[in-house]
């Protein structure tokens, strides 16, 4: 499914925090949006997957309005995996995965069996079977990290949205996440913080700048010592990875 985003805007607190986006992304695509702190990549997934209304702009599913469908029907093509915080209540692995297949369900309607095994089938994805009865609170930052994602891959959607991804993930998962997002066949736009993995994984590359697209295009298009200069302020040697990518790498004190 292609999502594309016209001239999007929005506010919080009364400041506009998001000055007229495009975006676009196809089928398969993984679409990484980068930036600064505070430049908008946040605000613009909340804005794609309408859980922050726009106060200007359109997004569109395949050509329809996504402000003209309904929570549910919406929750069935977008999946938003955002940057969690603990809450008050406990669950079990398994019991949060699942919370991923409610769009597909009536009202008070159970889990099915089916629904388990789609559950079971994420969690074997993000590599924690056999964890199902373990609590979620329990987990490390990473494995939690990992069941948000698995409750997002059990949602089955379309398009699936990613804020900061592999934070608090070891090197080992980051990469391995990664992998499995380039390998669905699904549209999947990720914020991320880190340039060579972005680099490295991603099909195209929207720059975040001061809530506005500061540029966009492939990896090795976007990802160049001027660019990171001006939109980071840090000096970079930008080489190819030898896997068709690109490596950034950093030039402290410079």
């Amino acid at each position: 499914m292609k999502i594309e985003a016209s001239a999007i805007r929005a506010a919080l607190g009364g400041r506009e925090i998001l000055h007229g986006v495009d975006l676009e992304a196809d089928r398969g695509e993984l679409v990484g949006i980068i930036g600064p702190n505070g430049s908008g990549k946040s605000t613009l997934l909340r804005c794609l997957c309408r859980v922050l209304g726009p106060t200007a702009g359109t997004v569109y599913l395949d050509g329809e309005e996504a402000g003209r469908l309904k929570r549910r029907e919406l929750a069935r093509r977008m999946a938003l995996v955002a940057q969690h915080s603990l809450g008050g209540f406990d669950f079990s692995v398994l019991e949060m995965v699942l919370m991923g297949r409610s769009p597909h369900k009536g009202f008070l309607e159970g889990d099915r069996e089916g629904d388990r095994a789609i559950a079971r089938a994420a969690l074997v994805a993000v590599g924690l079977e056999g964890l199902e009865e373990r609590s979620f609170q329990a987990l490390s930052g990473g494995e939690q990290q990992r069941v948000i994602l698995a409750r997002a891959l059990a949602q089955q959607t379309p398009i699936l949205l990613l804020d900061e991804p592999t934070n608090h993930l070891d090197i080992q998962y980051q990469l391995k996440l990664m992998d499995l997002l380039r390998g669905l066949d699904r549209t999947v736009i990720a914020a991320l913080h880190d340039l060579n993995l972005a680099g490295m994984y991603c099909t195209r590359l929207y720059v975040m700048k001061d809530g506005a697209v500061a540029d966009r295009g492939r990896p090795e298009e976007v990802l160049t010592p001027k660019l990171i200069r001006q939109v980071y302020g840090v000096e970079a040697r930008v080489e190819g990875d030898g896997a068709g990518g690109v490596y950034v790498r950093y030039c402290p004190g410079k």
